[in-house]
């Protein structure tokens, strides 16, 4: 016998109780460790979307600091009420400054902070103010930001070299550098000979362009933080290749006109020649002409003149009628102008007569200038530039780039004057150069 029988002489009768236990705790055992993965996984999904929601506002923070600091870069203090910019009138290596968000900021949350530098905290009005207070123009989001003069020092902690260049090394020394001795300000803009591309250099004698800056803005969120670095520069124009340039001819056939090559500003001491004309252009007539060399000069490239306009109407006011009886801008104060005669009612060409200004003057299509008229700055024209007749002077400050120019009748002079330019480009919002995020 195998076992008792629960009905003698047909089969056994077994005990399932142990058997059902056991199945039972199987089943407990796999619904716990169903139970626990679902809930570590769970647990690690909110984790993860966790990390990345406060990784992304920390990134938005920062990219908020870069927006602000770019803004308060332009203009002037006369222009920009949070304007914080170097003050002082001769560019200075180690300076520095910084836009606080939260009143929390020490300098030990910034790891390159150093006494060496200006390390100001600019307030309305106050633009060296060296007492950490909160000067961002909002609250909302938590960042802090540095801005600086980029310096030779500074490209070679970037791998700048002979061999490997970030920028054309015009100042005559070589050398490398260090924190305490940081070499010359890289700017942006046209060295000697650098041809139409603007690109970043240095140099031994006064440019007419601006340094390229280094914006580090780092954001903080719940106890996380994004680090990004950006280098910006203001534009820098077209080339400044004469007082006059012009794709395609200049005319002299009227009235009396002088073309001064020589920059009055001082700011391009070899000067310019008086009169620069693209490889197919054309000049017709003569004027008193002075400059470097002193006669008009035609060249091997023409410029895109639309391309310079379109670069630099980004922050100009749009004009959409004639400049008859105005005055624009000053000094410290320059405006920039931007005007389409097809789409502004005035397709025959803008038309400008008693007229000062100071700053840009931007036009697509024609311009049509009778006198009196005074402009301090850069003029950029698209098409042809006629000037005739009217009562008085024509004079620009500065340089005239057109397609044509045309001098009719009347006195004209035109004067190479590198200041209001640089002065006029500066207000001109700043473009990023290069960017990165370091953590």
């Amino acid at each position: 016998m195998n076992g008792p029988y629960c009905q003698v002489g047909i089969r056994p009768c077994h005990n399932s109780t142990g058997g059902a236990l056991i199945a039972a705790l199987l089943l407990v055992a796999i619904s716990t460790i169903m139970g626990a993965t679902i809930l570590f996984a769970t647990s690690t999904d909110l984790q993860i979307s966790g990390n990345y929601r406060r990784a992304m506002a920390t990134f938005y923070a920062a990219e908020a600091g870069i927006a602000e600091t770019a803004i308060r870069l332009s203009g002037s203090s006369l222009l920009n009420a949070v304007y914080l910019g170097d003050p002082s009138p001769i560019l200075q290596t180690n300076w520095s400054a910084y836009v606080l968000s939260n009143p929390g900021w020490k300098s030990q949350d910034d790891a390159a902070y150093s006494d060496l530098f200006t390390n100001y905290f600019p307030l309305s009005g106050n633009l060296t103010n060296t007492t950490v207070l909160p000067n961002s123009v909002q609250a909302a989001l938590s960042y802090w930001t540095k801005v600086r003069h980029k310096t030779e020092y500074d490209a070679e902690r970037a791998g700048h070299s002979s061999l490997t260049p970030h920028y054309q090394d015009a100042d005559g020394s070589t050398a490398t550098h260090s924190t305490n001795n940081r070499g010359s300000l890289v700017f942006y803009g046209f060295a000697s000979g650098n041809g139409l591309t603007p690109t970043s250099f240095t140099s031994a004698n006064p440019t007419p362009y601006s340094p390229v800056e280094i914006i580090i803005s780092q954001g903080e969120v719940e106890g996380a933080m994004s680090l990004i670095q950006v280098e910006v520069a203001h534009p820098s124009g077209p080339p400044l290749l004469a007082p006059v340039y012009a794709n395609s001819q200049v005319v002299f056939a009227g009235g009396t006109a002088a073309v001064q090559g020589f920059d009055s500003c001082g700011l391009l001491p070899e000067g310019r020649p008086p009169v620069r004309l693209g490889p197919a252009g054309v000049l017709a007539g003569t004027a008193a002409f002075t400059g470097n060399p002193p006669t008009p000069q035609v060249g091997t490239e023409a410029l895109d003149l639309v391309k310079a306009l379109d670069s630099l109407k980004r922050g100009a006011q749009v004009i959409t009628g004639d400049l008859v009886d105005v005055n624009l801008g000053a000094p410290g104060n320059p405006t920039v102008l931007y005007a389409e005669p097809l789409s502004g009612g005035f397709s025959s060409g803008l038309a400008v007569q008693n007229l000062n200004g100071y700053g840009v003057l931007l036009v697509k299509g024609n311009v049509n200038v009778s006198a009196p008229f005074h402009w301090e700055g850069l003029v950029i024209v698209s098409g042809q530039v006629t000037f005739d007749g009217g009562i008085g002077t024509s004079a620009i400050q500065g340089a005239l780039l057109a397609d044509q120019v045309q001098i009719l009748n009347g006195e004209v002079t035109m004067t190479l004057n590198t200041c209001p330019i640089a002065a006029s480009l500066r207000v001109l919002p700043v473009a990023t150069l290069n960017w990165q995020q370091l953590l």
